[in-house]
């Protein structure tokens, strides 16, 4: 009887599976071929990285249809390569894909109340709140705090640096964006350089590099995220919960208590926080702390990955230092807020940096309704995650010419001009486009500026990115590391 019961478990479960696995087929959209139990993911995570595997299948499937169709492992999701379909889901569709399409199970983790995270009318009322955080003019009055890290980049560099054939860059660029973030979202003058132990930053490098159990308990709740909740499953440790708690508690009483007004992200969460009933605890320490995890990474290889292409490119890289000594200049000397826009060069080596190693190799979204992709029978079902293969369409030949090399001129006003728009995403578009964008390019474009203003990079002997390990992805920085030669130039 065992054996019968057990048989025909195995056959209802196989039925169950490729009927599972046979869905988009059904739907009349290509697919990449997945097997049990990891879908059509079976080597990521492995033998290969998600970028690696994304640009492939693009490249596969981005002239079979409007759309493709990819199993990571029981999460159904369709890839998009028609550019009118990703302008619908980004901007003119929003009220259908107005949703991030992260499964994550964060309900049982306040860290992660942010708005990255966050759907719906909470989304809107949060956007809302945390928008002029990031105009230009809060940016600027912030820009003194975000210099005074710049200059301890530089003098920390001079130090470790200073007579050394190779200098890994990795950890000193992260050093970097972690005081700043500490800083300006946290109010605390906190010191990383030199020092791997501080607390802020192994809160963010150690969620950025999970252990193995780590990965399969994340794996667990992305899959199976009801079960997740059942069992109140979370992400952040209760010390790393209780930690950040504490920092934003502990602060805003000191600055009340002592009458302290700064110009930065932290004053801004005070007020609100005070004068409005919009924001909880728990939502402004959670939007903290994603401003940690978000901008210790993505500035901090963002610098690591130009600081390697300005050592392979010595001539784009004597031409930044030309316009950036030019520009000061007119300043008289001084590294200002001003002076930074003004250079139209540093913004092309920055995009060109974010377009040959971009922040995420696809963003995410999701159908709440079914939506008909124009001028097909093609149904995007409701629930279905859609993902835009960023890194696709960055080294599409057919968008940007000579799509490996690193060609600064691709981002002057002409090439520019005559791009078809949505091919280039770097900070997403539409309603829900990337808060960031002006915090973190001018983080690392100060950084920059005071690097090249000081030194001058080159190859070294150790200087490579590691073959197994996927240069095309902002999550592979800290792993592979960075050694480059600095000389001083005075």
């Amino acid at each position: 009887m065992f054996i019968i019961i057990l048989t025909i478990s195995i056959v209802i479960v196989y039925f169950y599976i490729t009927d599972y696995y046979s869905f988009f087929e059904k739907l009349g959209y290509p697919c990449v071929k997945p097997s049990f139990p990891f879908g059509s993911f079976k080597n990521v995570g492995r033998s290969e990285h998600i970028s690696e595997f994304m640009r492939r299948e693009y490249e596969n499937f981005k002239d079979k249809g409007p759309a493709f169709g990819v199993y990571q492992v029981f999460r159904r999701t369709l890839v998009l390569t028609d550019l009118d379909v990703i302008k619908d889901v980004l901007v003119k569709r929003f009220d259908i894909f107005h949703s991030h399409g992260v499964d994550l199970e964060y309900s049982n983790d306040k860290l992660f109340h942010s708005l990255f995270f966050v759907d719906g009318q909470r989304w809107k009322d949060m956007r809302a709140i945390l928008t002029p955080v990031f105009s230009s003019s809060k940016i600027r009055l912030m820009f003194p705090s975000i210099s005074k890290q710049s200059d301890r980049l530089i003098e920390y560099i001079k130090e470790a640096c200073g007579n050394k054939d190779c200098c890994e860059l990795v950890h000193i660029y992260s050093s970097y964006t972690t005081e700043l973030i500490a800083n300006v979202a946290f109010g605390l003058d906190t010191e990383c350089f030199g020092k791997p132990e501080n607390e802020f930053y192994k809160a963010a490098y150690e969620f950025l590099n999970p252990t193995t159990s780590e990965r399969v308990k994340a794996l667990v709740m992305i899959s199976f995220p009801k079960i997740a909740k059942l069992l109140g499953m979370s992400l952040s440790s209760k010390g790393t919960k209780e930690f950040f708690n504490k920092v934003v508690r502990d602060n805003i009483e000191y600055r009340m208590k002592n009458n302290i007004h700064r110009n930065d992200l932290f004053q801004r969460l005070i007020s609100i926080l005070h004068n409005q009933t919009k924001m909880t605890f728990d939502e402004v320490v959670a939007n903290c702390y994603f401003f940690l995890l978000a901008g210790f990474e993505t500035s901090s290889s963002t610098l690591t990955f130009c600081s390697y292409e300005l050592a392979l490119n010595q001539d784009v890289q004597d031409r930044l230092r030309e316009e950036i000594f030019e520009v000061l200049e007119t300043h008289n000397g001084e590294v200002t807020y001003e002076a930074i826009m003004e250079m139209k060069y540093l913004e092309m080596v920055f995009l060109e940096t974010i377009r040959k190693y971009p922040i995420l190799e696809a963003q995410t979204r999701r159908a709440a309704k079914d939506y008909q992709i124009p001028n097909s029978k093609l149904v995007i079902p409701a629930g279905t995650v859609v993902l835009i293969p960023t890194i696709g369409f960055n080294y599409d030949e057919t968008h940007h010419y000579e799509p490996e090399k690193f060609d600064p001129e691709r981002f002057n006003k002409e090439n520019v001009k005559a791009r078809e728009p949505f091919v280039f995403l770097p900070f997403s578009e539409g309603p829900r486009f990337c808060i960031g964008n002006r915090f973190g390019p001018i983080q690392t474009k100060i950084a920059l500026v005071k690097l090249l203003k000081n030194f001058s990079i080159h190859p070294c002997s150790k200087t490579s990115i590691p073959l197994e390990i996927s240069p095309s992805s902002y999550l592979q920085a800290p792993k592979c590391g960075m050694w480059l030669k600095l000389e001083n130039l005075y």
